[in-house]
C-alpha cells in the first residue's frame, strides 16, 4: 500500500489525499494505531542531518517511512519551548522531538485530569489526541492553506524545511 502511495505524490493536492487516506486508515485501526509522539520520534531517528528540502513526494517518503518504521517509544512529557525556526533537515530534526515531547506532556494533562474527574477537553496545546486527528488536521490545514497566502507563514510551495515546521505546528493546533 505505501509503494503506490508513495508514488502517486507529485503535487500539495496528492499529499493532502494521502493525509486524508491515512487518517482513515489509523481510524480503523483504533487503539492498535501509534501515538504521534511515537510517529514524530520516529521521523526525527530516520531524518538525516543534512538533506536537500524534500518536495511533496520526499516528505511522503519521510511521513510513510516514519509510519512504517518500528515504534519509538513514547516521549517523555516536556513542553514545548522556543525552538529556533526551521530552515534545514537537521533543525527539523531537532523539532520533532520537541513536538513529540510537547504532545506527552498534553495526553498525560488530558490523563490526568479525566483521573480527577475532571473535564479534559479545550485547555491542552494539541488539537487532537490521536494520529488519526492529527493527520486529519494537517490535511485540514494543508487543504485550505494550499490556495491561500497566509500572512506571517512562509510559502507552503515549494516545499521547503520551514514549511514542513509550519504545516507540523498548524496540524498541532487546527481543528
Amino acid at each position: 500500500m505505501t509503494d503506490a502511495m508513495k508514488s502517486k505524490v507529485e503535487t500539495g493536492e496528492d499529499f493532502v489525499a494521502l493525509l486524508r487516506c491515512l487518517s482513515r486508515h489509523f481510524v480503523r485501526l483504533g487503539p492498535d494505531a501509534p501515538e504521534v509522539d511515537d510517529v514524530l520520534l520516529r521521523w526525527a531517528a530516520a531524518l538525516p542531518d543534512q538533506a536537500p528540502d524534500p518536495g511533496w513526494a520526499g516528505l511522503a517518503d519521510q511521513l510513510l517511512g516514519a509510519l512504517a518504521a518500528p515504534s519509538a517509544g513514547l516521549a517523555d512529557p516536556v513542553p514545548l519551548g522556543s525552538e529556533p525556526p526551521v530552515a534545514t533537515a537537521g533543525e527539523l530534526c531537532t523539532l520533532l522531538p520537541a513536538l513529540a515531547a510537547d504532545y506527552a506532556r498534553d495526553r498525560a494533562w488530558s490523563a490526568d485530569r479525566r483521573a480527577r474527574g475532571l473535564w479534559a477537553g479545550d485547555g491542552g496545546g494539541w488539537a487532537s489526541s490521536s494520529i488519526a486527528g492529527f493527520l486529519e488536521s494537517w490535511e485540514s490545514w494543508l487543504g485550505s492553506s494550499l490556495s491561500t497566502e497566509l500572512s506571517g507563514v512562509p510559502p507552503i510551495e515549494p516545499v521547503s524545511w520551514a514549511s514542513v515546521a509550519w504545516q507540523l505546528g498548524a496540524a498541532r493546533v487546527y481543528e
